[in-house]
């Protein structure tokens, strides 16, 4: 015993150089790597205190320097690691907050954080209950009043957001305007808040601080009623004749149609609810009337900035139908073709106004059928049409025609004639004519004399030996 513990000291001192040498051994494989972690690490910022909130939205991410062994930079990845910023206990104001990474693999270590803080502003929250004032920025056309105020429904709209500013609403304001308000208005607004002098709250431009209004709209009502003495009527146009035979009336149209009288309040009350025009005269007309007119006004009676009105009567011929029958064309057929069309004829059903109707030309209407590019044999085309300006094809029947092209053959070269060697004088000639055959003569006996004015035979001479060499004969045989 007294021997081991002698020998205590030279033991430990053996296990200490084996563990250093193992150590060695181990850092020699796995070697101990310091460096920067290349992925910036986003930040998770805990809630803030209830009834608090963020200034500004918190830096989103921050880099880590650390110190691991080699096979644990292998493994890192950004889930590795978790920074937060812990604002839970904070008071409204301005502080700097630390930064905690944290890692899951124990073998890293932290060195450096940047940022290691970060600038944090908490700010109260409030809200509060303010009225809605509705501000009428014109007046009504001349002839109406307000006769009351306007009103908000709901009178009153909840504000909240940041209580620096919330403390400066006094009131949520609506602009409507009523220059041309001829009725009770009922309009939607968006309010605008409003401090005590009446000048916009100003939050900035980051959405962020916004103030929150509840409701974000309000409804809101202006009272608009007519004086006495004054009333708005239609205006009714009055013609007189018709127009040209085959055109009709399509549309008529008078500008302003809603004009505002003045007068007296009983004559004024008695009126129908509108006002003629001088009569406008459309006899014989092909063509659109537009003309300025006057009113015809009771006495008393005067309208308000106006001294006319401009009344238009659209003039349209009246439409109707026809049909024709036209021969079917044929285009586009190639050289060395021909081809035959069945049916040869269709019957075009046309639409438009009667007076072009009643003076059109079957020779204006054309039908064909395009073969361009079509092979021999049987085809089914549809035709297509040409027809005068104004008019419309409704329908050709039939839709389809059969269309039969064909090659024709091709023509066969001339055939040399045959040629004897020496002239030969024939009894026999071709004239212009008839010449009665004589009886046969017989033998011995005298051939009669051809009557007069019989022409004589020519001799035929024989051709030179280059032109009997000829494929088609000369031009002396034609």
């Amino acid at each position: 015993m007294q021997r081991l513990l002698e020998n205590l000291g030279s033991l430990i001192l053996a296990l200490a150089l084996a563990l250093a040498v193992w150590v060695a051994a181990a850092r020699e494989e796995n070697p101990i790597q310091t460096g920067r972690f290349q992925e910036p690490i986003p930040i998770e910022v805990s809630a803030p205190p209830t009834g608090t909130k963020l200034w500004t939205p918190v830096r989103e991410s921050v880099l880590v320097t650390l110190r691991a062994p080699k096979s644990s930079w292998e493994r890192l990845r950004l889930g590795s690691f978790q920074a937060r910023v812990d604002i839970s206990a904070l008071e409204p104001g301005l502080h700097e907050v630390p930064v905690s990474v944290v890692c899951s693999d124990p073998q890293v270590e932290i060195l450096s954080i940047a940022p290691e803080r970060l600038s944090i502003r908490l700010e109260r929250l409030a809200e509060k209950l303010v009225p809605v004032r509705v501000e009428v920025v014109d007046a009504p056309p001349f002839g109406y009043y307000q006769p009351g105020p306007a009103v908000a429904e709901p009178a009153v709209v909840r504000v909240s957001g940041f209580a620096s500013y919330v403390e400066q609403v006094a009131e949520a304001a609506v602009e409507v305007s009523v220059a041309a308000a001829k009725k009770p208005l009922e309009l939607r607004r968006v309010p605008q808040l409003r401090d005590a002098q009446h000048l916009p709250v100003d939050t900035g431009t980051d959405p962020y601080r916004r103030l929150e209004i509840v409701p974000g709209s309000v409804l809101v009502k202006v009272p608009i009623e007519q004086r006495r003495g004054f009333r708005d009527v239609s205006v009714r146009v009055v013609r007189e004749g018709q127009p040209a035979p085959g055109y009709r009336i399509s549309n008529v149209s008078v500008e302003p149609a809603i004009i505002t009288v003045v007068g007296s309040p009983s004559v004024i009350e008695g009126l129908p609810g509108y006002v003629d025009t001088d009569p406008v005269n459309v006899e014989g007309a092909t063509s659109d009337v537009v003309t300025k007119v006057g009113l015809q006004l009771p006495e008393m009676v005067s309208v308000l900035d106006v001294q006319g009105v401009l009344v238009r009567i659209s003039i349209t011929p009246i439409e109707s139908s026809l049909t024709i029958q036209r021969p079917v064309r044929l285009q586009g057929l190639p050289l060395g073709f021909s081809a035959t069309a069945s049916p040869a004829t269709v019957d075009i059903i046309l639409s438009g106004p009667l007076p072009i109707l009643d003076n059109l030309k079957p020779e204006a209407v054309h039908v064909f059928v395009d073969l361009f590019g079509l092979p021999a044999g049987v085809h089914q085309v549809r035709p297509q049409t040409i027809v005068p300006e104004n008019l419309r094809v409704e329908s050709i029947v039939p839709e389809v025609v059969e269309v039969n092209i064909v090659q024709l053959p091709t023509p066969t070269p001339f055939a040399p004639l045959p040629v004897t060697a020496t002239p030969t004088v024939t009894a026999t000639a071709t004239v212009s004519g008839t010449v009665p055959l004589a009886p046969a003569t017989p033998e011995g006996a005298l051939s009669p004399t051809p009557p007069p004015g019989t022409p004589t035979p020519t001799p035929v001479p024989t051709p030179p030996a280059e032109e009997r060499d000829r494929p088609y004969p000369p031009r002396w045989r034609e």
